[in-house]
């Protein structure tokens, strides 16, 4: 009896581990493309914060900033890391609360390079961007990103020391719609949380 529970097992375990010659790998099966339609923040090699951004916001898990066009209200409302955020656009300003702090940027631009000063959460911020550098200042906080293909990698530094690993960010494509005002003060919203 003994033996032949021993044949019976020696054939059927073979069987169940055999794997088809075609049966596609684990990165095939999980792995997921990039989407670069999404707007995301990585450090540490996950996802920090991201969102699907087009014409009329930015949607995902911490991040539900709605945009609004009308001519009579034109703004960003909605919450960003779940705090309440009001701001109303006038030309190349913007002014408003977030998380019940002040919110105030000057947009201007430059012959290759759009920048932002002003208030983000009540802290002071710099924010310039171009094509081939993305460098953004709040408070004791810097971000030095250069682009590698359609992202900005670099490095971020907090109260005077670089942190060693690499901080990846990543627009969106669903931004080209948006006007330079509107993209830059939801950048800098996402990019730091107050």
């Amino acid at each position: 009896m003994r033996t032949w529970m021993l044949s019976l097992f020696a054939l059927v375990v073979p069987i169940g581990c055999a794997v088809p010659s075609n049966f596609p790998s684990q990165a095939e099966l999980y792995d997921e493309p990039r989407d670069y339609n999404r707007f995301a923040v990585f450090s540490h090699g996950r996802e920090v914060i991201g969102g699907q951004v087009n014409a009329g916001g930015v949607l995902g898990l911490d991040v539900n900033l709605g945009r609004y066009t009308d001519a009579d209200d034109h703004a960003l409302r909605g919450r960003v890391y779940g705090r309440l955020v009001d701001m109303r656009i006038e030309g190349d300003h913007v002014r408003g609360l977030a998380s019940s702090l002040p919110f105030e940027l000057a947009i201007a631009r430059e012959e290759r390079v759009v920048t932002a000063r002003g208030l983000v959460y009540g802290r002071n911020v710099e924010v310039a961007m171009s094509d081939e550098r993305a460098r953004v200042v709040l408070g004791q906080c810097e971000l030095d990103l250069g682009r590698r293909g359609p992202v900005y990698v670099g490095k971020k530094r907090c109260d005077g020391r670089w942190q060693p690993e690499e901080v990846e960010l990543q627009v969106g494509r669903g931004f080209a719609s948006w006007s330079d005002v509107e993209r830059l003060s939801a950048l800098s919203l996402m990019l730091f949380i107050d």
